[in-house]
């Protein structure tokens, strides 16, 4: 297992041929400096030419070798890569599920098979003791929570437990499988270490599906309510947002009413809005506007996010939904008006921005040309065998990954 950091910023110059000795062992000595190879991208303008087919076909034996090599170097920046990182937060590790739906007597199969890589829970921090539990939302027919046995002293347990939940076929469309696994307590509440909630009517039931499922944060899913908006673009460069209000908000704190207020902003953009604080209401209404600099070109890489909170006297607001607005759907002559659902959008996978991501993705593409050329790290260009773990981590991008090697092939 080895740990490597990318990046593209920044000189250096490319080592000289008498220095490669002498600089391949300061790499492997010292993992951190693989960082060097992809700065030297900016000023190694002389060997782009050497695309690292030619640079192969000079060590015939060893091009499978090389092949196999930038296969995984390719796993392993695209699962690190942020544009589709989705877990955040704490929460990691997957779990393993084999899905089947019973037509005849309208009922949902589910294996729980195993998970792995999941967090630590213990008082020592060392490791859990892991169970599963599912339910289905809506429950149309009071099934309940359904759970594995726990799995003593581990983070990569195995379970193999099947259950069944009754669900029409009709019903599929609307039905979510929420499926989190807790660290058992002996002494209290079980510890939260992730979820993921299943969409059933985005999947093909004509076999059996199994799958890994990345493990999120806790979706609050008893959000509800709506928010009324308008959109209107005045030329040259100007985007208007009016929050008219909001409706249907819940009561969270059955001691106390909410006091909504709207923060208003557009990632990328160092602005932040906030309309005026609605007290001990659940229909808020503001009627405010906000105006945004804001070129048309730009618009297909970014996108309005509006909270929606509760003011606190004392300590954090608390979150009553969110709504994400692509801006590159939105007609400019006509603009926008209308109302549109609050949810718990956390674990969207517009959680990263689409302009930081444009600039970072490039970064990343850059850095794995540059591993290839030089063939760093060599924990992924030497030949594979046997069973291991490769592991890489981007500190800018604040994203890591991994590969398993079995057997000598990397899955």
């Amino acid at each position: 297992m080895g740990s490597a950091n990318s990046s593209t910023s920044g000189p250096a110059r490319e080592p000289a041929p008498h220095e490669s000795a002498q600089v391949e062992q300061n790499f492997r000595s010292d993992n951190e400096r693989v960082m060097q190879l992809a700065r030297a991208m900016t000023t190694a303008k002389k060997r782009r030419h050497q695309t690292p087919a030619s640079l192969m076909a000079s060590q015939g034996n060893d091009f499978e070798t090389y092949n196999e090599s930038i296969f995984i170097l390719k796993q392993l920046f695209k699962r690190m890569d942020p544009a589709v990182t989705k877990t955040l937060g704490d929460a990691k590790g997957e779990v393993k599920l084999s899905l089947k739906y019973d037509k005849r007597r309208s009922m949902l199969l589910v294996k729980v098979v195993s998970a792995r890589d999941l967090s630590a829970k213990d008082i020592r921090g060392r490791t859990s003791d892991p169970y599963v539990q599912m339910e289905l939302i809506p429950d149309l027919h009071d099934e309940g929570k359904k759970s594995t046995q726990y799995v003593k002293k581990t983070l990569n347990p195995t379970f193999n437990e099947i259950f069944t939940f009754k669900l029409s076929e009709e019903d599929i469309a609307e039905t979510q499988l929420r499926v989190r696994v807790l660290s058992h307590d002996p002494f209290g509440k079980a510890d939260f270490i992730g979820e993921n909630i299943i969409q059933l009517g985005s999947m093909d039931f004509s076999d059996i599906i199994t799958s890994w499922f990345d493990l999120q944060p806790e979706t609050d899913l008893g959000i509800q309510g709506e928010l009324e908006i308008t959109l209107t673009y005045q030329l040259p460069d100007t985007l208007k947002v009016r929050v008219h209000s909001a409706g249907g908000l819940v009561c969270r704190d059955a001691k106390k009413m909410p006091h909504p207020y709207v923060k208003v902003l557009i990632p990328g953009i160092h602005k932040v809005e906030e309309t005026k604080v609605q007290k001990k209401m659940l229909d808020p209404v503001w009627e405010e506007t906000f105006d945004f600099t804001l070129a048309q070109e730009e618009f297909t890489n970014r996108y309005l996010v509006l909270h929606v909170l509760d003011k606190a006297l004392v300590g954090d607001s608390e979150d009553m939904g969110q709504v994400f607005i692509d801006l590159d759907n939105l007609d400019i002559s006509q603009g926008f008006s209308g109302k549109f659902p609050l949810a718990d959008l956390k674990n969207s996978e517009r959680t990263r921005t689409k302009w930081s991501q444009t600039a970072t993705v490039q970064e990343f593409r850059e850095a794995m040309y540059a591993h290839s050329v030089y063939r760093y790290p060599g924990l992924v260009f030497q030949k594979q065998r046997g069973n291991k773990v490769l592991t890489v981590h981007s500190r800018k991008a604040g994203s890591s990954a991994k590969v398993r090697i079995v057997n000598g092939v990397p899955t």
